[in-house]
């Protein structure tokens, strides 16, 4: 696991760095802890038509798309279980999802700086 601290909060999230972890990511979940979440790694920059989708996931969660900067992109609400893409407006290096809400709720908009620290696991940055 790893922390993923902003100015106004810090979300603990499970590291979906494989394609297999990547490809179920919160799938089949039904709960989350109120500062939990999943972070997407992704080797390198990945392109902004990759979208993310809410097939088999019971709950409503926020994405944020962040770049190889540490900066966050953008952010989008996604609801659950609906086949809509979520994409980033521009290429991205990890996605970070959590319950719906939590980042407007913490101040977290686009531009906001991340820090990662890693809790347990494996280091992230390819």
């Amino acid at each position: 696991t790893i922390a993923v601290s902003f100015p106004g909060g810090t979300i603990t999230a499970k590291i979906a760095a494989t394609v297999a972890a990547r490809d179920t990511g919160l799938m089949n979940v039904t709960s989350l802890g109120a500062n939990s979440g999943m972070l997407f790694v992704f080797g390198t920059d990945h392109s902004a038509p990759d979208g993310f989708w809410m097939k088999n996931t019971p709950l409503p969660l926020s994405i944020a798309f962040i770049d190889a900067n540490k900066r966050v992109i953008n952010i989008d609400d996604m609801a659950p279980e609906t086949l809509t893409p979520h994409y980033a407006t521009r290429p991205y290096r990890y996605a970070l999802e959590a319950n719906q809400g939590w980042f407007a709720s913490h101040g977290v908009a686009a531009g906001t700086v991340v820090t990662f620290s890693l809790l347990a696991g494996t280091i992230i940055d390819p």
